[in-house]
């Protein structure tokens, strides 16, 4: 009896003890000095500021101080979250779901001590004794209540899989990897908390001294090869000149999209611990081998400056290239082939013909200019420091390419005719649009929406041409199945 009794009791024993040290480390890794001035700080400003746009004007100056931040709270629940013997995907979610909570709770919280603050005495009682009893009573619940649907997700992702298990003794590994909703939410979900926190890594110390790390180390990586170079803060100084690293030469959108990745197809907590801990040396890399540019001679790369800058884009495009070859034909030899071609094909469209191209339509956007003002749109030149709108053109054209060869030359000619009278007339509408908006309103887009478009608008057309049926003709067999053969 005894010894069922303790037995019993010791997976409720172990929950306790990791929920303790999770949220220890959590109260530690807050408290600590940078955290606080980086991260905490600002965030409770920001909750303070969303008070007032909520409830209006405190009654008397109130200060946000990082006693206001709700971080114990934040603590407690997501320590108690990240202890549940749940799956990864599962905790990460109902912790940022608890996030979520604390912080609207606190914004409410701070609103309502503030516009009673000329009232002593509900000041106290709200401070006191009424918002931590809510703020108890709210994260119990929600901790509560998601613990009873990890359990009952547990057990139903179990019977799924014992299911399936007995009617697919063997799954094929050549089944190509599908795009699954899960990573579509989280990818638009971290893309938009990315974009939100902006201000807060673009003008951080910490992230800018990561910045001259990457700086020393491709200094040092550059002296391996034979280039005399010199590191000193966060500038790199080599014979084509000097290249000052930034923080937003490091914040890079792929970020969130690699960490939606590993958070959609982790089929482990352990690989998806190991991908997300990987994410660092990941991009810390990247940004080393983005500075190696510099070492490739004149001939092969005329502006460094320019592929720097658009080294991201490049990557993103060549990746997107390799994932559509893999998911049309499955991994292999011919999906390989197919990706290094369309790659291949795209580089030497963009290359040869990319700069007559952009001229053309550059000019044909600007004469379209409409009112008395065209011939002034048509001359006027575009604020494009890094050369990402002048980019755009040639670089549609050659993902499109790129992309049709890898995965869509069974689709036809005619959608791939198609499809490519599309992007042309968005790039002209595109071009038309920013020749207004700099003439007129003196407004251009951030250069890194300029190369998210980039990316984003040859795959809407390809994914609008490929799916939309005709009217007297089906798409041919080997375009709905997941495989199919070398076309």
């Amino acid at each position: 009896m005894p010894t069922a009794t303790a037995r019993s009791r010791t997976p409720a024993v172990s929950f306790a003890l990791r929920a303790v040290a999770w949220a220890l480390g959590l109260f530690g890794l807050l408290r600590l000095p940078w955290v606080e001035t980086h991260a905490v700080l600002p965030l409770t400003h920001l909750q303070g500021r969303l008070a007032v746009g909520l409830l209006g004007a405190p009654a008397l100056p109130v200060d946000a101080t990082l006693a206001c931040s709700g971080t114990d709270a934040l603590a407690l629940c997501v320590g108690a979250i990240l202890a549940y013997p749940a799956g990864w995907r599962m905790r990460l979610a109902g912790a940022g779901c608890g996030v979520t909570l604390v912080l609207a709770l606190n914004t409410l919280r701070i609103g309502t001590l503030g516009r009673v603050a000329a009232s002593p005495a509900w000041f106290e009682a709200l401070h006191v004794y009424l918002w931590p009893a809510v703020l108890t009573l709210a994260i119990a619940g929600y901790v509560f209540g998601w613990m009873n649907r990890a359990d009952r997700a547990q057990e139903l992702d179990g019977r799924v899989r014992e299911s399936v298990t007995q009617a697919v003794p063997r799954a094929t590994a050549s089944s190509p990897t599908r795009l699954t909703p899960r990573f579509i939410v989280l990818t638009a979900a971290l893309l938009l908390l990315f974009t939100a926190a902006a201000p807060l890594y673009l003008e951080s110390a910490g992230v800018l001294a990561v910045a001259a790390f990457i700086a020393r180390l491709a200094s040092a990586a550059l002296h391996v090869v034979g280039v005399e170079t010199r590191a000193a803060a966060n500038v790199l100084w080599t014979p084509r000149g000097p290249f000052m690293v930034t923080q937003e030469c490091i914040s890079t959108p792929l970020i969130p999209v690699y960490v939606a990745a590993v958070l959609a197809y982790s089929d482990t907590w352990r690989r998806g611990a190991l991908g997300l801990l990987a994410t660092a040396p990941l991009f810390i890399g990247l940004g080393i081998a983005r500075l190696l540019v510099v070492a490739l001679p004149a001939a092969l790369v005329a502006s460094p400056v320019f592929v720097i800058h658009a080294f991201y884009q490049l990557l993103l495009a060549a990746v997107v290239v390799c994932l559509a070859a893999f998911w049309r034909h499955g991994a292999g030899g011919t999906a390989a082939r197919r990706a290094l071609m369309g790659v291949a094909l795209g580089i030497a469209v963009a290359s040869l013909l990319g700069a007559p191209y952009a001229h053309v339509l550059t000019r044909a956007a600007g004469l379209i200019g409409v009112g008395p003002s065209s011939s002034v749109v048509a001359g006027a030149p575009f604020d494009d420091p890094q050369g990402a709108i002048t980019f755009l053109p040639a670089f549609q054209v050659g993902f499109y390419l790129a992309l049709w060869v890898a995965a869509f030359v069974t689709a036809g000619w005619r959608r791939f005719l198609t499809g490519l009278a599309l992007l042309e007339l968005s790039q002209m509408a595109i071009l038309v649009s920013l020749h207004v908006l700099a003439s007129h309103a003196g407004l251009m887009p951030h250069v890194r929406d300029v190369r998210a478009w980039a990316v984003v608008g040859p795959l809407l057309v390809v994914m609008a041409v490929v799916n939309v049926g005709w009217p007297h003709r089906r798409l041919e067999p080997a375009v709905a199945t997941a495989g199919g053969a070398d076309g």
